[in-house]
């Protein structure tokens, strides 16, 4: 997989709501995006055709079904995207359901992952269909994240991932 590093134009932008507008615009493209420190992004292009099973695309389907194209934002840890060399290993100790995610853009989603902090919350949810919380990020988000995220969506629909279970639990 070939990763890509990304500054917003080779200068330093100001506006949040502007840098997740052109994270959202990446992850349109068919690739999952990683919001790291220092406002910059990592790319993953999606998954090659013969790397994807027919089992693991009918998971994902009956997760969100690709009929209708949807914005998934993700509050996770992004850490391991901050290494010299990030790497799948890196991806999917950080983020147990990452590759839920990368099967998501394998069927037409958008997916773009940041940490939650505060001063991204607004930002990072606006325009999503389906926030995702790694159960491990609940305890650093903002005690009103759940209405700060919610009124930045485009449909509220919160879930998060609980680690114990592996399963999706249903907030909204």
């Amino acid at each position: 997989m070939r990763w890509a590093k990304r500054i917003f134009g080779g200068h330093e932008v100001s506006n949040l709501e502007e840098e997740f507008e052109r994270v959202r615009a990446k992850a349109a493209l068919g690739s999952l995006v990683v919001f790291r420190a220092g406002h910059e992004y990592l790319i993953l292009p999606a998954l090659a055709k013969d790397s994807v099973s027919p089992q693991m695309i009918a998971s994902v389907e009956q997760t969100i079904p690709s009929t209708v194209k949807c914005n998934v934002a993700v509050i996770a840890d992004t850490k391991w995207a901050e290494q010299a060399s990030p790497s799948i290993q890196l991806a999917n100790q950080a983020i147990p359901f990452f590759g839920m995610l990368m099967g998501f853009t394998f069927i037409g989603h958008s997916v773009w992952v940041f940490n939650g902090s505060a001063n991204l919350l607004s930002s990072g949810c606006r325009s999503a269909d389906l926030l995702i919380v790694d159960s491990a990020s609940l305890a650093q988000l903002v005690g009103n994240w759940r209405n700060v995220a919610q009124s930045a969506m485009r449909n509220p629909q919160v879930v998060v991932h609980d680690r114990a279970t592996y399963k999706l639990r249903n907030l909204s």
